[in-house]
């Protein structure tokens, strides 16, 4: 008797080329957005840390102007940060080794803190960076990060940002942790109860705020919070 071959067994057929493309343009649409996905991340991961670092220049400026340092022979000088309104991608740190201001009622009234004179309780500085003699540290930012603006806010709220002034300072001198914000333009100097620096990516979809407070405090916010709009 003859056997008849079973009918169970299944033809194999391999992947059409049009499934193949399918799966492919699958795959590299995949890719692309982890891809752009990976770099958004890393963006906003480095402009962060960017507007970190300028928090803690400003920590680190208010650690020295409390320390009562003698800088190139100038004792309990201040310490303080400056932004300056044609320095996007760089900032500096400054010792207040100018001479103080004769002039009481302007000392008083931009100036706090400082006096005249010699002996323990002097202390120097007109609350700005004048020129270069007077740079501790220069800060760069890198990779195109830039700082987009820098604002000194009134104790109203309302804000001065380059453009009205040219650049701000904020800087610290002992016993005090409080800010000490001046600004300035054409010669006049502005005094704040706040400071407010944005730093942009590269392609400015992304920022971050730095926010000084006269109490003393510094934060960093993201875009779109309420104190940093």
């Amino acid at each position: 008797m003859e056997s008849t071959p079973s009918t169970g067994i299944l033809a194999q057929r391999g992947f059409t080329l049009v499934e193949m493309m399918v799966v492919l343009a699958i795959i590299v649409i995949v890719t692309v957005i982890a891809l752009l996905g990976q770099s958004s991340f890393n963006r906003s991961l480095v402009l962060t840390e960017t507007a970190y670092t300028i928090a803690f220049s400003i920590r680190q400026a208010q650690f020295l102007g409390i320390s009562g340092r003698t800088t190139n022979g100038t004792p309990d000088a201040g310490y303080g940060v400056h932004f300056e309104n044609n320095q996007t991608s760089s900032y500096r740190m400054f010792a207040d080794t100018s001479p103080t201001r004769t002039n009481n009622i302007q000392n008083a009234a931009v100036c706090p803190g400082r006096s005249v004179g010699t002996g323990q309780e002097a202390k120097p500085g007109d609350c700005i960076r004048n020129s270069s003699t007077e740079d501790v540290t220069t800060y760069t930012l890198n990779n195109g990060f830039k700082i987009a603006r820098f604002c000194g806010i009134a104790s109203n709220g309302t804000e001065t940002c380059n453009g009205d002034i040219t650049s701000l300072n904020i800087s610290y001198l002992r016993p005090n942790t409080q800010s000490i914000i001046v600004g300035t333009r054409g010669g006049l100097r502005y005094l704040y109860s706040g400071a407010r620096i944005h730093v942009t990516s590269p392609d400015g979809a992304a920022e971050r705020c730095i926010t000084v407070s006269k109490a003393g405090h510094v934060a960093v916010l993201m875009k779109g919070e309420t104190s940093c709009p």
